[in-house]
């Protein structure tokens, strides 16, 4: 793995891994209810967010560390994500992560 993936990965896992700011759990919640409403888990989990969550494109995780993730222009990209990705994500397929910065 390359230094850029592996610091990456690190700031993923840090951020999934704080469980006690209420903003990370809030985020969390987001990305439950974003899966919900876009059609690719009817009752999305917390396991099902996580996913989602390592699955996205390394610019939408610094981003959303730089603006949170729920910053309008952040959850823009997550929608445009879920879209372009709709048939992967409903089928948990393991997707290559995205380092375009």
């Amino acid at each position: 793995m390359s230094y850029k993936h592996n610091n990456l990965m690190a700031m993923r896992q840090n951020y999934w891994n704080d469980s006690a700011s209420s903003s990370v759990q809030q985020e969390k919640q987001f990305f439950q209810k974003i899966l919900s409403e876009h059609g690719i888990y009817p009752k999305a989990n917390l396991d099902d967010a996580k996913y989602f969550f390592f699955s996205l494109p390394s610019i939408i995780i610094v981003k959303g560390y730089a603006l949170g993730f729920l910053d309008q222009t952040v959850k823009l990209m997550m929608s445009e994500f879920i879209e372009a990705n709709k048939s992967a994500l409903i089928q948990r397929e393991q997707m290559k992560i995205q380092y375009r910065m």
